[in-house]
């Protein structure tokens, strides 16, 4: 199982925990509200943590396209310099 699944599946519990715990609290004979809290903010940060995993990936990923495309711009411009002395050069010998 890949991590991306494993992600999501873990995520879903505790969305699933998070949802039970907020049932329970709000219908009485429940944890406390520090408990519950604390559970929530379990919740919030994996989701979040999630989602700034994904942002992190995708940002180095468009990082490395752009490098790639300067990469070849500069080689591009470097053939046209050698082009335009090639082009200087015959037209001083006529």
């Amino acid at each position: 199982m890949d991590k991306q699944k494993l992600s999501t599946i873990t995520t879903w519990i505790i969305v699933l925990i998070v949802a039970i715990t907020v049932f329970w609290y709000v219908f009485g004979n429940s944890p406390t509200f520090e408990q519950s809290l604390i559970i929530f903010m379990l919740g919030l940060f994996s989701t979040f943590g999630k989602e700034y995993y994904q942002f992190k990936q995708n940002t180095l990923l468009s990082f490395n396209k752009v490098s790639n495309d300067i990469s070849h711009i500069m080689r591009d411009i470097s053939e046209i310099k050698i082009d335009i002395a090639e082009i200087k050069e015959t037209i001083k010998k006529k």
